[in-house]
């Protein structure tokens, strides 16, 4: 997971960002394909290329997910390149209650140029 903070502003004025990596075990990452046209087009208009569900007991203190940025470790993403990186599609929500150990599902997407 990749989240951005401001780290302040250029000589114009604009706000300049740093990007800063948490690793998060326990994801269950699975593709989106035609059968999943509906899901896979996320609200935004992007074409959603994974759902990735986060483990309870990572989403019980994380902050809000919008913005943010997914590198896929284990599938051999680069987890300290923001550009590189999935970005999450939307604002997903905790689904409570939940029976199983992962309680948030997010669409992800790669910008490519």
């Amino acid at each position: 997971m990749l989240r951005r903070s401001q780290t302040g502003t250029d000589s114009m004025g604009e706000p300049t960002y740093e990007w800063a990596a948490e690793l998060v075990g326990g994801c269950l990452v699975r593709p989106l394909d035609g059968s999943d046209a509906t899901a896979a087009d996320a609200p935004d208009g992007r074409r959603c290329e994974y759902r990735v569900a986060f483990p309870k007991s990572w989403t019980a203190t994380a902050a809000p997910l919008a913005g943010c940025r997914v590198a896929l470790v284990a599938r051999g993403m680069d987890a300290d390149d923001p550009d590189g990186a999935l970005r999450v599609s939307g604002s997903p929500d905790r689904t409570a209650p939940c029976p199983t150990r992962w309680d948030m599902a997010a669409d992800v997407w790669r910008a490519d140029g």
